[in-house]
């Protein structure tokens, strides 16, 4: 599932440049596609004029960052705990160390964590020359695999690992922008604005696509009138890394990242993915709409193959000064790759006996919308809701997970040029079905529950 997202996730690049000044308008709207090296900007609120650069040589240097503290609670047990993905199915038992046990929905989770935090190094020559000029971008968080406690008397310290999100080389010319390295996918490239959610963003298994992938990307912006045409096509690292067919080990605990993908890899041909997204000044900032598409294959045997493919929109709409509508809308199928199908791409049931293997790739649906309310320069307002319904007809017995549905609200205030303090409520709807035999049978029991975080971040 791993490697997708940025610009929205915590002051990477897409971050909330629609709630810039107008004046900043075009500055904001080179942001939202990618931004450039004097790039990102702070999630829910414009950045701050300070910056930790020097000139070095004949390169300028900056060195930047979000310090992050997420303190969160829940009402029932959450999978991925740091970063809520689903609510485990109510009638699910927890056990406890006296053997004990209680059901899913009544067990709850507190935690406290500073593994989202970033640091980045941005790159760039001093003066820009006539030809092609070339900047570049190295970013990482801590939430990485987890190495278990060492010694005689393991206490579950925490030993955080760091993780690469970004690092790329971008040359642009004129119109012309090539970018290579790892980065978002090209593929539904908006995120949710939240700080509890910035490893992997708000909505990663809940209706917003995301991936983090290695890749190459040409990318082209044509000026005509006010409006702004962006084309955007590239060829990425193909990754499904999907556990149900052995190509990935099992996740453990929340290390997203503490696994290996050995078949996902393991084709003939890349990731291919384009887009492109018109732009025009809108109620004093900057309305986008973009429509993408994705293409690839899954190698599942020596000679047999299943596609991955989708189809997204994406729209930000300032309807006017006070309100701004930002979402994405999706349809697919295998997209394991980008959190897709509730994190299932193909359906499998083992060989037995004389019986073969089989599979059946897993169509998808859903999407995400957010409502964001800048009321003063300090205070900010988002309200959303998110669904990831994978089509039931496709599922086998391995492979469970009907839907997975979230509403959230959160409030962002300003202490400070750098300081952000924010609240965030988030409500989820996990659903699963049952079987009889290889025969889908009814609903079987949802998971349901609230979490609540409080964030604190400081930007340099």
């Amino acid at each position: 599932m791993l490697s997708r997202r940025v610009r929205n996730c915590v002051f990477a690049v897409c971050l909330l440049p629609v709630l810039l000044p107008a004046g900043q308008a075009n500055q904001a709207n080179t942001a939202e596609e990618h931004a450039p090296p004097d790039g990102p900007f702070y999630p829910g609120a414009p950045k701050s004029s300070s910056r930790l650069q020097a000139p070095i040589g004949d390169y300028i240097l900056r060195l930047y960052g979000t310090l992050l503290l997420n303190i969160s609670t829940s009402d029932t047990v959450q999978v991925g705990q740091d970063v809520p993905l689903w609510p485990l199915p109510g009638n699910a038992n927890v056990a406890y160390p006296d053997g004990t046990t209680r059901r899913a929905g009544s067990v709850g989770d507190t935690i406290f964590t500073a593994r989202q935090s970033i640091l980045g190094v941005q790159v760039s020559p001093k003066t820009a020359g006539t030809g092609w000029s070339p900047s570049g971008l190295v970013e990482i968080d801590f939430f990485g695999s987890r190495p278990v406690d060492p010694g005689f008397q393991p206490q579950d310290r925490v030993f955080n690992q760091p993780r690469l999100r970004r690092a790329y080389l971008q040359v642009d010319k004129g119109e012309w922008r090539i970018v290579a390295g790892q980065d978002k996918a090209i593929l539904a490239p908006l995120d949710p604005i939240s700080l509890s959610h910035v490893a992997i963003p708000l909505g990663g298994t809940a209706g917003d696509l995301w991936a983090w992938l290695p890749q190459v990307r040409v990318e082209d912006r044509h000026k005509f009138g006010g409006s702004t045409l962006l084309v955007q096509a590239g060829i990425l690292r193909p990754s499904f890394g999907d556990s149900r067919l052995t190509d990935q080990a099992g996740v453990n605990g929340s290390a997203v990242d503490s696994t290996f993908s050995g078949f996902g890899e393991r084709g003939r041909q890349p990731f291919y993915e384009a887009r492109v997204a018109l732009s025009h000044p809108y109620a004093g900032r900057t309305a986008t709409v973009g429509v993408s598409g994705h293409y690839g294959r899954e190698a599942v045997g020596a000679n047999k193959g299943i596609d991955s493919s989708a189809v997204a929109v994406d729209l930000t709409l300032p309807v006017f000064k006070y309100l701004i509508f930002r979402g994405e809308g999706f349809r697919g199928a295998n997209l394991v790759p980008f959190g897709g199908g509730i994190d299932q791409g193909v359906a499998f049931t083992p060989a037995a006996g004389a019986t073969p293997a089989q599979f059946r790739k897993i169509g998808d649906m859903g999407g995400w919308a957010e409502l964001i309310s800048p009321v003063t320069p300090k205070d900010i307002l988002y309200a959303g809701a998110g669904t990831d319904d994978p089509c039931d007809r496709d599922l086998m017995p391995l492979s469970t997970r009907s839907k997975n549905s979230f509403v959230w609200a959160s409030y962002f205030r300003k202490l400070g040029p750098d300081v952000t303090a924010a609240f965030e409520w988030s409500f989820w709807d996990f659903r699963t079905r049952t079987f009889n035999g290889a025969n889908l049978g009814p609903r079987a029991v949802s998971g349901r529950g609230n979490v609540f975080n409080i964030a604190l971040a400081y930007q340099f």
